[in-house]
């Protein structure tokens, strides 16, 4: 249960800043206190699978052979966020 809420934080965090896109470092900075990185990478690869974020690789501006990944939600992470889509897999903490 723990990480379906893992899972609904991160997509209420995404929506706080929608339309923009963040940092993979951004979110695990965001949840690191309570979150292993492990738990939040894991999260995030659900809701990538899922459509609900979207990933985008890009290169790092200075280390060549490095890239940043940016995660950004989806229309259909919106739509689970806002209840009109249930997925069984993600649960937020008003639910309870």
């Amino acid at each position: 249960m723990r990480t379906k809420f893992l899972r609904g934080l991160i997509l209420d965090f995404l929506h706080r800043i929608y339309p923009r896109e963040i940092e993979k470092v951004g979110i695990i900075e965001a949840f690191y206190k309570d979150w292993k990185p492990k738990e939040i990478e894991r999260a995030l690869g659900y809701l990538r699978d899922k459509g609900y974020v979207e990933e985008k690789r890009i290169s790092h501006p200075v280390r060549k052979f490095e890239r940043i990944l940016l995660y950004r939600l989806t229309p259909d992470g919106i739509d689970v966020l806002e209840r009109t889509v249930e997925d069984s897999g993600i649960a937020f903490w008003e639910d309870e």
